[in-house]
């Protein structure tokens, strides 16, 4: 190290590396340790002012108590990031944390990122508000904006872990999302028009790939609405020794499942038809057809693959082709149907033979409230007979 300058009667020094043109600087902190950066300056009186005007920030920010050594929004997400997906290979972290970095990726970092991370306000928040409306297109749902908010605290957390940021400088984060709408689900009508559809359509893609794809989304289907599972959270890592045979204290079999999804670990008991649908899944490998059940519920195979074993990525491309080809695409109340809809029509269905709504919950890893808010509309045509017959009496 050569040629070194000192200013601010020492605490500020400027020198070179060997080999790089740029001035480096050392500042003391008030602390008594050096903090060392790069002025990213090759002309001495520019490096000295840029040193300099770090140097009296930092002074300033003691006297203020603020934050002496903040970060970049985008640094410190990526450090967040880091640690959420850390969490996750080791087994340790939520499912959610996916949805987390997904938010910081696509909403967070684009908007914030070059923001200091305590320069975030109010302000700003409200500034952010505005443009992810934009981007999305419709103000974003209460749910969509309570994973983002989520994302940002972790990041918050993240940054006054580290001495970035001063704890009363963390804004209060507000969800201003508007209330999830009714959700879309089938009829029992409609369930039945869609299974019979499917039974030819499978077979009608053109390509091989497509064909298998559509094969094994029809048993996806028929999974789905008889469990109550999430869709893509519990069944991408659903695998057949997930899966076992139990005898009710009624002496009746049943199956179970065993599924890790956005609440965590769970088990499920599905209806007695999905039986039917994961022997004809079972079918279609060589390895797998001449198991039985108990033998079949030990192998170590994701469930859901294609003929190939190809595990689909994505299946919201073809379940929409299947919707608009089988005139299902629209809800009597002129709401898309989706993936998620398989849920909902089981939960639909499991209310409308009576289960009771305490149950139904623990069946499909949610709570009361959730399940009051999502299929209190559900109510009035579930009790007709009761509801007319009350007026009658009347």
């Amino acid at each position: 190290m050569s040629d070194i300058h000192h200013f601010r009667d020492g605490k500020v020094v400027l020198f070179k590396r060997a080999k790089s043109p740029k001035w480096q600087a050392r500042l003391k902190l008030p602390t008594g340790k050096w903090h060392r950066m790069s002025t990213k300056e090759t002309d001495l009186n520019d490096a000295q002012e840029i040193a300099c005007d770090k140097y009296d920030d930092i002074r300033f920010r003691t006297k203020n108590n603020l934050s002496i050594l903040t970060k970049q929004f985008s640094n410190v997400a990526q450090v967040t990031i880091k640690e959420l997906r850390e969490q996750l290979h080791s087994g340790y972290g939520k499912v959610s944390y996916t949805h987390y970095i997904g938010a910081i990726e696509r909403y967070l970092i684009p908007f914030f990122g070059n923001l200091n991370v305590d320069k975030i306000d109010h302000k700003k928040l409200h500034e952010f508000d505005l443009w992810r409306a934009k981007k999305i297109g419709r103000i974003p749902k209460k749910s969509t904006i309570n994973n983002h908010n989520a994302a940002l605290s972790k990041i918050f957390a993240v940054a006054l872990k580290n001495n970035w940021i001063h704890q009363f400088q963390i804004p209060e984060i507000k969800n201003t999302g508007i209330k999830s709408e009714r959700r879309p689900h089938f009829t029992m009508q409609e369930y039945q028009q869609l299974y019979r559809f499917m039974r030819e359509w499978y077979e009608q893609g053109r390509k091989r790939k497509t064909r298998e794809i559509r094969e094994l989304l029809r048993d996806y289907i028929l999974i789905l609405v008889n469990t109550g599972m999430r869709h893509g959270t519990e069944t991408k890592n659903l695998k057949w020794r997930n899966i076992e045979q139990f005898v009710s204290d009624e002496g009746i079999q049943h199956l179970r499942f065993y599924v890790n999804g956005k609440t965590g670990k769970r088990e499920l008991v599905p209806n007695t038809t999905v039986i039917r649908y994961l022997k004809r899944i079972q079918s279609r490998f060589d390895d797998l057809k001449d198991l039985s059940l108990e033998e079949l519920f030990k192998v170590d195979e994701y469930v859901f693959r294609t003929r190939s074993g190809e595990i689909p990525k994505d299946w919201h491309g073809s379940f929409e082709i299947l919707m608009k080809d089988s005139d299902l695409w629209l809800d009597k109340h002129d709401q898309r149907r989706t993936l998620y809809s398989l849920r909902h029509t089981y939960a639909t269905f499991k209310l409308n033979a009576g289960l009771e709504i305490h149950t139904l919950a623990v069946q499909m890893g949610t709570s009361v409230s959730m399940i009051e808010q999502h299929y209190s509309h559900l109510l009035p045509s579930l009790n007709a007979d009761r509801i007319v017959n009350f007026k009658k009496n009347k």
